[in-house]
């Protein structure tokens, strides 16, 4: 994507904020026509139009030049931090430059006389007193439209944060790592100015500014009328502004709450302001993060480990105790897997293994047991352990029927589309082992262990000998009819030796599946 287009997709926010500046000589052009009005000064029209031209082109130029760090930005030209640290301080800078223009612009109406009706009477103030007074009149002016402007500009800003919440970082906090603009300042600024200033404003009007307002032609009644109808013209429009930049930021934060109520951990808040809102929100974000990598964790260890052993570990605070309980062992191995692999690419057995243990894990959960390890192509399951299978040992072998059943009717597809079955062995036996967290201080891993694990693990080779698929020992086969395994099921084939072993050991075919 070109730059033309990339920018083209950005929302007009230079042009809004523009035109938001540009409502200093809108507002002040209503101000200056209830004056008009009041007087019937028309021929002040030509001078105040021209005034307020200036004041708008002051205002425009002044807006670009603040704007340009976030257009480049917006434009793909710019530095990340640069926009970041220009629509934080916008409201700021936008504020003392509305100030200074105002001041400037209420200075050069007095010094051209454009208000004044009756230049005698002006002519007879005491030049001292004249220009105190329209300082504390132009003062006052001033912090009025500064005052709007500020919260003008910062419901723009809020709009901005929220459009570039994945493309900036906004922090609340300064550099010493305090609340930029606290919500106290912003109060006690907003009484001030829709209280304390209207009633400055009147006074001096009634008072200091009487004669230069007798030389303007005013009665007291026209300036009581005016300032009134000026103060609420103001302070109405800049309420309206101070209230949505408290609300936005506390109904963007209601919003990212209730997805995190819905179970949405993805959900991220845009910090909109400097205050403690915003403050607030950057501590919702850092929990909902928290959250999602506690989540992740906990997905992790449900893939890494079985649901019920992960859950132990938690439950646990990140130990699993030993405990020494029967159970059923088996272990599983692929027939042929080693020739088959050597056709294969590395990427090609680890998909193949993969698609092949899902048909085993599944089948192992659904028969109640747990996988407690793939060893290569080997599956290791446990029953009764670490959920508890009062009929662990006809699970395990109704486990693994099912297991021949479900391979025999399963072809795995090769990256050549080759298909091809995987026969597997199995060995069953049932005695005491020990279950829980073996490894060093840094490193554990959950496994059962013992002579009954090591017995399984000889049993399932002698497949290959008997020519079977299934082999249990006694004691899986004995417990296995007591807890009503049909008798059908197995066959017994002999005493035998096997590896590590100096007492022969009977085995049993299972047949099935």
């Amino acid at each position: 994507m070109n730059m033309q287009s990339t920018s083209s997709l950005q929302p007009p926010f230079r042009r809004q904020f523009l035109a938001r500046m540009l409502a200093l000589p809108v507002l002040d052009f209503g101000v200056v026509a209830i004056y008009i009005w009041i007087t019937s000064r028309y021929d002040v029209i030509p001078k105040v139009v021209g005034s307020l031209a200036l004041l708008g082109a002051s205002a425009w130029v002044i807006g670009h030049w603040l704007f340009q760090p976030v257009q480049r930005f917006a434009d793909g030209t710019g530095s990340a931090d640069d926009a970041t640290r220009r629509i934080q301080n916008l409201p700021k800078f936008a504020g003392w430059w509305a100030f200074g223009l105002v001041l400037l612009y209420c200075f050069t109406m007095f010094a051209l006389k454009v208000y004044v009706a009756d230049e005698s009477k002006l002519n007879d103030i005491p030049v001292e007193y004249a220009t105190v007074a329209i300082l504390w009149y132009a003062t006052v002016y001033a912090s009025f439209y500064a005052y709007f402007v500020y919260f003008v500009i910062s419901d723009l800003t809020i709009t901005m944060r929220r459009h570039f919440r994945d493309r900036l970082t906004f922090s609340p906090q300064n550099a010493s790592g305090n609340v930029r603009l606290g919500l106290a300042r912003k109060f006690g600024v907003t009484v001030a100015i829709t209280s304390f200033l209207p009633l400055v404003l009147v006074m001096l009007d009634l008072t200091l500014f009487s004669p230069i307002r007798d030389a303007q032609g005013l009665s007291t009644f026209d300036v009581i009328l005016l300032d009134l109808i000026a103060i609420g013209y103001i302070i109405g429009a800049s309420i309206l502004f101070v209230s949505r930049s408290q609300l936005e930021p506390a109904r963007e934060l209601f919003a990212a709450q209730d997805q995190v109520t819905a179970g949405d951990l993805s959900a991220k808040a845009a910090v909109l302001t400097d205050d403690e809102l915003g403050e607030v929100t950057s501590r919702f974000n850092t929990m909902v993060v928290a959250l999602r990598e506690r989540e992740l964790m906990k997905t992790a260890l449900h893939r890494y480990l079985t649901p019920s052993v992960a859950r132990e570990l938690i439950e646990g605070g990140g130990a699993i105790e030993s405990k020494s309980v029967e159970a059923t062992v088996m272990f599983t191995d692929i027939a042929g897997f080693t020739s088959l692999s050597e056709t294969l690419t590395p990427q090609e057995t680890v998909d193949l293994l993969n698609a092949y243990f899902s048909v085993m894990n599944r089948v192992i959960h659904e028969g109640g047991g747990t996988v407690n390890n793939f060893v290569g192509d080997a599956v290791v399951a446990i029953f009764n352990v670490p959920d508890p299978n009062l009929k662990h040992a006809r699970a395990a072998v109704e486990t693994a029927i099912a297991i021949q059943a479900a391979l025999a009717r399963t072809e795995f597809t090769l990256s050549t589309g080759k298909k091809v079955n995987l026969p597997t062995r199995i060995g069953l036996n049932t005695g005491f082992v020990c279950a829980g967290s073996i490894g060093s201080a840094e490193r554990q891993g959950y496994t059962v262990y013992g002579d009954a694990v090591n017995l399984a693990a000889r049993i399932e080779p002698l497949n290959k000998k008997y020519g079977t698929r299934i082999l249990a020992s006694e004691s899986t086969v004995l417990q296995a009819l007591a807890q009503g395994l049909e008798q059908s099921r197995v066959e017994p084939i002999e005493r035998t030796q096997v590896a590590g072993r100096q007492e022969a050991v009977m085995v049993y075919r299972v047949m099935g599946g």
